[in-house]
């Protein structure tokens, strides 16, 4: 891609973000066709939903108000994973359930632990709240693997009221073994632990999805991720009956679209799961492919289970601009998560192009 001049590098930080959504305008605003860049960063399935997803979102009658209560979306997903429906809670994608659980859960004079570095959003609820937030994060030195020494102690010295863990974790892409996350949640039946597992359908434990957690966990899963429906805002929530309604009464009523109840009934059907079954080896084995080739270029990484992972750069915020501009590829920084040596990159057919355009920006001198 030929370099076109843009703004200089503080300027084009503001413009790209901190979220994985940059926008098409951004884009030109840097002086890069949008329809040039192939965004690495935003981990939503390039291979599109099903073809049974796609006909029931077109189908749904757009006239007529969502069913409140999510009936039968609940019923679907329940009957999918074999739980009842009322241990099933539906949300505007995981966002809303992870901010609605921390209103629910989270009481004044209580703290919210957090497990990082991670993805903000249940920080952010917190924050929002004026709740006090703790967090304890994995060290970069030990690449990141969840350190569960340091979280017991933290459970022990804080008594939090809720536990933020992302398993697989976002932006890390590591998790602790699943033994290891029921004990630790059993060991403590007096907090609750928020499990944020949006991409676990997505990675090497995906099996655990059949599994389920102690009562005092509160399950969040995305839908948007691995079926590609980001457009439609649409996840779940598993759960104790009662803890699902002290969440759903933070819930805004009616933040479930007719369109996504349809998408979230279809994915249940074997057409949209043997679909995710092709998606997540086809994704799976272009991530190993992009760590074996980062390996071959001596590119310090960070091992991942899941469709994405870390790569150490030096300026994470520069490397993405000289990325977009010079290359055509668009990923995540990740200096929002405070690690500004990393950028967060999701594996695609065009791993050898990124590579080497990484390498490129590395080996270039340093922009003025």
């Amino acid at each position: 891609m030929t370099r076109r001049e843009g703004p200089p590098d503080e300027a084009a930080r503001d413009l790209l973000g901190h979220h994985g959504d940059t926008t098409p305008r951004a884009l030109r605003a840097l002086g890069v066709d949008p329809s040039q860049v192939l965004d690495l960063g935003v981990n939503i399935s390039p291979f599109g939903p099903s073809p049974g997803v796609l006909a029931a979102v077109r189908a749904a009658d757009v006239r007529a108000y969502p069913d409140r209560g999510a009936t039968q979306a609940r019923e679907a997903l329940g009957a999918s994973l074999g739980r009842p429906a009322d241990e099933v809670l539906l949300g505007n994608g995981a966002a809303e359930l992870i901010w609605s659980a921390v209103r629910a859960l989270v009481p004044d004079g209580a703290c919210l632990l957090v497990l990082g570095p991670t993805f903000s959003e249940a920080h952010a609820a917190a924050h929002a709240c004026g709740r006090r937030v703790v967090e304890v994060r994995a060290r970069e030195e030990d690449l990141f693997e969840p350190p569960l020494d340091a979280w017991v102690t933290a459970l022990g010295r804080e008594r939090p009221a809720l536990v933020y863990v992302c398993h697989p974790n976002n932006p890390t892409g590591r998790a602790l073994d699943f033994l290891s996350l029921t004990g630790l949640v059993a060991d403590h039946p007096g907090t609750t632990f928020l499990v944020d597992q949006a991409f676990l359908s997505l990675s090497e434990r995906h099996a655990e999805s059949a599994h389920r957690l102690p009562p005092n966990a509160l399950v969040v899963r995305s839908l948007t991720k691995d079926h590609a429906l980001a457009g439609l805002r649409v996840a779940y929530a598993l759960g104790a009956p009662a803890l699902l309604a002290r969440v759903a009464a933070q819930s805004a009523p009616w933040s479930v679209s007719s369109l996504a109840l349809a998408a979230a009934i279809a994915t249940t059907a074997p057409e949209a799961e043997a679909h995710l079954t092709i998606v997540r080896k086809r994704w799976l084995a272009q991530r190993r492919e992009l760590e074996g080739l980062l390996t071959q270029a001596g590119l310090a990484h960070v091992p991942s289970l899941t469709v994405f992972g870390l790569v150490r750069v030096p300026h994470a915020d520069d490397v993405r601009t000289q990325l977009v501009q010079r290359h055509g590829f668009l990923v995540r920084s990740c200096t929002s998560f405070g690690l500004p040596g990393y950028i967060r990159v999701r594996a695609s057919d065009q791993n050898a192009r990124f590579v080497e355009a990484l390498t490129r920006v590395l080996a270039a001198p340093p922009s003025r």
